[in-house]
């Protein structure tokens, strides 16, 4: 071969070479090798119960039915569970103002005026949140409350229509809507109530809203009951954020305390109670009553605090604080040993206090139930001096421990009166006086 085609053959080899090395360079330079997509790891949420939705705190504490100028009326759960389902399943026109400055005598009348069926409720609801229980038919509704919730049925049979009166006792505010009805959804949903309820009495006060009690004696069964526990340690690791560097000290025989540099926790083993407080995050701004209610609701769900038939009975909007009490068949539990609220106060968008109960009752000792009869409410009446002054009579169960064994617990019912959220025990020997420090 010529030195001519060497010469050719060698050009060639070097431009392809080169040709080459482009390729490769810019192969490297746009290669992007195939990332696998790191997800977030996801936190597992602790929890001590299962969660509930706001429809479970939210439930009236009787129904009183007033017909052919008679009272009746109930707290059996069966039947104002019906009531309330009923609500959740219709539709609601528009809410209408009616008045404001309502009397007690004028919220007497609404509750004794015939074909009348009265929801009570223990605390002022936002109308913002029974929403979520009954739908309206439109979207923006005021920023209300009420304690009465009044079903009218008078014009039933005309219209197939029920008129609902939402009866603020702190406001002193009516509103009105009303619900359709078939006639076979009427009688399922009312005809139980109508035939079961009990004949109730009114206690009228002077220039004061009535009381409505049992005309008869009332049976109620005793229960004792084994406890659970949800230990302190468990509540450290849900309501501290960074667990390790909680240190936990003895304070005595039955108190222990958990401090991080933010926060405190104080839990007692005699008590059965944790509180827990998150100094710089109180707050002084305002909220609305329905955001307090949700985010103090939506604080202890979301570790599934609700661990128990723990119902919504008190707020103070201007203290941020909201309660819901232990509830058993129905009936609220009361005691002087313990706690059976759970109370928030809610801070700078988190929480600031938060004391509650850490037993649970696990179950009934069927040997120990016994069935005990009490005055009517129209006795127990009589013996409260200060019936001017108090909220409610109702019944409940006081909540007391075992010298045999500090598992168990007993329930024993009995007749309360209510003042400011708060209850006191009635007995003959009282006088209507000294509270038992009940919760």
């Amino acid at each position: 071969m010529g030195v001519k085609y060497v010469e050719q053959v060698k050009s060639i080899i070097l431009t392809l070479l080169v040709g080459l090395s482009l390729i490769l360079t810019f192969a490297i330079w746009s290669y992007t090798p195939p990332y696998q997509v790191i997800e977030e790891s996801q936190v597992e949420q602790i929890t001590i119960g299962e969660h509930k939705s706001i429809e479970d705190v939210i439930q009236p504490y009787r129904i009183l039915l007033s017909q052919d100028n008679q009272f009746s009326g109930t707290i059996s759960s069966t039947l104002i569970d019906n009531v309330m389902t009923t609500l959740s399943k219709v539709r609601a026109t528009e809410l209408d103002f009616i008045q404001s400055n309502l009397s007690d005598v004028k919220i007497n009348s609404m509750v004794g005026a015939n074909n009348r069926i009265t929801l009570f409720f223990q605390s002022e609801v936002p109308i913002n949140i029974f929403k979520s229980i009954l739908e309206f038919t439109q979207s923006d509704l005021p920023e209300i409350s009420f304690s009465h919730l009044v079903i009218d049925w008078g014009k039933f049979n005309q219209t197939n229509t029920l008129q609902l009166l939402f009866v603020s006792e702190q406001n002193r505010t009516l509103y009105t809507t009303d619900i359709a009805l078939s006639n076979d959804y009427f009688n399922s949903t009312f005809n139980d109530l109508f035939k079961d309820a009990i004949k109730y009495e009114e206690i009228t006060r002077n220039n004061k809203l009535s009381l409505y009690v049992p005309s008869n004696p009332v049976e109620l069964a005793k229960y004792t009951y084994y406890i659970d526990e949800v230990s302190p340690e468990r509540f450290k690791e849900i309501l501290f954020k960074d667990t390790n560097i909680v240190k936990k000290n003895i304070e005595s025989a039955t108190s222990s305390k958990y401090t991080d540099a933010m926060s405190f926790m104080t839990s007692d083993t005699k008590t059965k109670i944790i509180n827990y407080v998150y100094p710089t995050s109180e707050s002084i701004n305002d909220i609305k009553g329905s955001t307090l209610l949700q985010e103090s609701f939506d604080f202890v769900n979301e570790h599934g605090g609700l661990t128990g038939d723990y119902r919504y009975v008190y707020r103070n909007v201007p203290k941020h604080i909201t309660e819901y009490q232990l509830f058993l068949r129905g009936v609220p539990v009361f005691s002087s040993i313990t706690s059976t609220r759970i109370t928030t106060i809610w801070g700078d968008n988190q929480i600031f206090s938060y004391r509650r109960p850490y037993f649970k009752l696990d179950m009934a000792i069927p040997s120990e139930r016994a069935v005990r009869q009490l005055p009517s409410g129209v006795e127990v009446s009589k013996w409260v001096q200060n019936i001017q002054d108090i909220d409610d009579i109702i019944v409940g169960y006081y909540l007391t421990g075992s010298e045999i064994d500090e598992k168990l617990y007993t329930l024993e019912p009995g007749w309360f009166s209510i003042q400011d959220g708060s209850a006191t025990r009635i007995t003959p020997e009282s006088l209507g006086g000294a509270g038992y420090g009940l919760e």
